[in-house]
């Protein structure tokens, strides 16, 4: 499936109306890393989670596959937005301390995708995904993931 014409239709009323992440998972997430200096927002639609990602490093590379999407993109000096796949091999390899894919790890090409994050991600790098919603599987699961 091409997925970068899903949202051409409805770019802007996206922009307008998707939620936003909150400033304490961004602190986390930072807080995980050895260094600051590069980020990677994957699939970053039009930046909402990587605008979260600049206040906390250096620069932030934020791609997706949608022109239409990055043409909604939030400005910022720290972020660089371009369009690429989430599989391509753009990036250098040691580049990032963080890969962060926000609600759009579905998307992806996985077989190709986690070859890309290996290499492009520094030694001791973090890979983080996350989405909207805390989901719930089973209690004794549930308990598990919490802790």
């Amino acid at each position: 499936m091409d997925t970068s014409k899903l949202f051409d239709q409805v770019a802007s009323r996206y922009a307008a109306s998707r939620p936003s992440y909150p400033s304490a998972l961004f602190d986390y997430l930072a807080s995980l890393t050895e260094t600051r200096e590069r980020a990677w927002d994957c699939a970053t639609g039009n930046g909402q989670a990587a605008l979260g990602l600049a206040r906390h490093f250096a620069q932030v590379e934020a791609t997706d596959v949608s022109p239409r999407q990055i043409e909604q993109a939030m400005d910022n000096d720290r972020l660089r937005f371009t369009v690429q796949a989430a599989e391509s091999r753009v990036f250098e390899a040691n580049a990032f301390d963080l890969v962060s894919v926000a609600q759009a790890l579905h998307w992806f090409e996985l077989d190709r995708f986690w070859p890309e994050v290996t290499r492009a991600l520094k030694p001791r790098g973090i890979f983080a995904c996350y989405c909207y919603s805390w989901h719930q599987v089973s209690p004794e699961i549930d308990e598990v993931v919490k802790t």
